[in-house]
């Protein structure tokens, strides 16, 4: 008895490199999803208050640090820049609700300089962020 076997020609490809790339693929996620990353801004520690509520509406953010520095969207500017950012806000969204968060460090003349600024231009919903608690 003889038994050969034939020789069919295979149509499939070959996946080994597929295979390769699959295992970096998942070696690269789970190295690069242990990695713990920082958010970026700015640390600033509000104050406390039991009477506080939550804005949901489309708001306009200003920080003030502890050196009286007002920054937007992370980026520190001047008064002048300050109310240009706000004016074009204002453009988009005349109804604008605008949120000053200040250090509970920060002396209270540079949030009264920051709202002189907003108010200035236009800004007549305003109001000062806290964090809850008791």
């Amino acid at each position: 008895m003889n038994f050969e076997r034939s020789r069919r020609r295979r149509n499939s490809p070959d996946i080994t490199p597929l295979i390769d790339v699959m295992f970096f693929m998942l070696v690269f996620f789970m190295v690069f999803s242990t990695i713990k990353t920082e958010p970026m801004g700015l640390d600033v520690e509000l104050p406390r208050a039991v009477t506080g509520t939550t804005q949901t509406s489309t708001s306009f953010e200003v920080l003030v640090d502890k050196s009286g520095a007002f920054y937007v969207s992370g980026r520190q500017v001047s008064g002048a820049e300050l109310e240009q950012h706000f004016i074009e806000r204002v453009r988009v969204n005349p109804d604008i609700f605008v949120i000053v968060k200040a250090d509970k460090e920060v002396r209270y003349e540079h949030v009264v300089k920051a709202l002189d600024h907003l108010r200035g231009v236009g800004g007549y919903r305003l109001g000062l962020a806290v964090e809850q608690g008791t």
